[in-house]
């Protein structure tokens, strides 16, 4: 997973670096125009990074200040493909405006528009009174390869419509936040999570049309949904099966379906309380084990010292011994 990072600033809102930031998002997303604040400095910065198929489908890391979108019906008769784009808006405050309906972002909300129609993104207020800088991640998708997923093969797009980052489809936004971050930081692990990204912006796509996702993107949803729960929950000893499928609206035997043909619930449990243990005993030297099993949320000591050598093929205390001495 190649990643490129390209920024462009300069003080005066017409400039050389503001033709090439201009050109640069005309060749990183479609054909477009980049209007700048009148007086204001101009800055720019675009990550890119291919998820799994073709080349053109994306993922961006978008940020930005003192500037607003256009793309006009003369940009789309310039361009021979069409894209449906998935804006993770991440700071600042934003609109998108296509087919007569504008859709206001802010804190992580999602947005869709298709490039095949003009469209245009402003600031908060639509004018420059309250220019500022803004964030966004971008999934970029050829529609004719959205097209080929179950259920969307004549599903009107969801355009300029919001969706809250709170909502069922908002767990995706959330999913490809996380994933902008680990294709720097751990990109080995974000190339197989990128394996999941058709079927999770699939899914994304049919929650915000208020259709019902069919099982495959469905099923991949509902994993992730289970796993932002699971993160959130792990350390309490007393969370249970039960609990997780009726937070997450499924069924205890859809929750262990959804897991089948990769790792299993209960063992990406036991790997999130694990690798808490790990931080415990490397940062609080002088906690019993007991304390950190307690704390990572296994329900026994005795509980703990098996999952914990199945995971790294040490007891507790040879990993804590091994981490002060430089072992490993």
């Amino acid at each position: 997973m190649a990643i490129e990072t390209y920024e462009f600033s300069s003080p005066t809102p017409r400039s050389a670096a503001r033709d090439e930031w201009e050109a640069l998002m005309s060749q990183t997303y479609v054909p477009l125009a980049v209007d700048t604040h009148p007086e204001a400095p101009f800055y720019g910065r675009v990550t890119t990074g291919s998820l799994t198929g073709p080349d053109d489908f994306s993922l961006t890391a978008l940020a930005g200040s003192n500037q607003a979108f256009r793309r006009s019906k003369g940009h789309v008769a310039r361009s021979s493909d069409g894209y449906l784009l998935a804006s993770i808006h991440t700071k600042g405050g934003a609109c998108l405006h296509q087919h007569g309906r504008s859709a206001p972002v802010s804190g992580g909300d999602m947005v869709f528009y298709d490039t095949t129609v003009p469209y245009h993104w402003t600031n908060g207020s639509g004018d420059w009174s309250d220019s500022r800088d803004f964030e966004q991640v971008v999934v970029q998708v050829p529609i004719s390869l959205l097209r080929d997923q179950p259920g969307l093969e004549q599903l009107e797009l969801p355009t300029a419509v919001t969706v809250p980052a709170d909502s069922a489809a908002g767990v995706v936004a959330g999913f490809f936040r996380k994933l902008a971050r680990f294709q720097h930081e751990a990109p080995a692990e974000a190339e197989v999570l990128a394996g999941s990204a058709l079927g999770l912006i699939g899914s994304a796509v049919l929650l915000a049309a208020g259709e019902r996702p069919t099982d495959s993107p469905a099923e991949a949803l509902s994993r992730e949904h289970v796993m932002v729960y699971l993160r959130k929950r792990y350390i309490d000893p007393e969370l249970s099966v039960d609990e997780v499928a009726a937070a997450c609206h499924i069924s205890r035997r859809t929750l262990f379906r959804i897991f089948d043909g990769g790792e299993s619930f209960n063992a990406s449990l036991r790997k999130l309380r694990v690798r808490h243990a790990q931080s415990l005993l490397i940062s609080s030297h002088s906690h019993p084990s007991s304390a950190v099993a307690f704390g990572s949320g296994f329900a026994s000591e005795r509980h703990f010292y098996r999952a914990f050598h199945r995971e790294t093929g040490m007891t507790p205390g040879e990993y804590r011994q091994s981490r002060r001495s430089g072992i490993c």
